[in-house]
């Protein structure tokens, strides 16, 4: 399974969809990650750091993004940049689908599936015998 992260390109947008820790758990649960060089640079995450997570670092946001089966992000991503992504990849991240139906419809047009991360509820933690 493939794993993709490109560089955010809203503007002011300074964090990343992924650090080279998560990059690590995910590469040892058999996952492979592909980083778009620079996409840490402005979360202060140089490439080389990914790499030693053992990520692969593409050259621009269509070589990350190719064949991937589940594309991070952090902000929604333009439609051009998931179109290479399989078929029915996972796009998850803050997509902000209102008012922008016509960017979401052109997400689903690239043959993705999105999951707006806004939408998820909070998860609560109870550990056992506590209330």
């Amino acid at each position: 399974m493939k794993v993709a992260v490109a560089r955010e390109r809203a503007e002011g947008e300074t964090r990343v969809a992924a650090t080279p820790e998560t990059v690590a758990k995910l590469i040892a649960l058999g996952a492979s990650v592909t980083i778009e060089t620079g996409a840490g640079t402005l979360a202060r995450i140089p490439d080389e750091d990914y790499a030693r997570a053992g990520a692969t670092i593409a050259p621009t946001a269509e070589a990350a993004v190719s064949g991937a089966d589940i594309v991070l992000a952090v902000r929604r991503p333009a439609a051009a940049t998931v179109s290479g992504a399989a078929k029915g990849a996972l796009v998850i991240g803050t997509l902000d689908p209102y008012g922008n139906e016509a960017d979401i419809a052109a997400l689903a047009g690239a043959g993705v599936t999105a999951v707006a991360m806004e939408f998820m509820p909070p998860v609560r933690c109870v550990r056992p015998g506590s209330s």
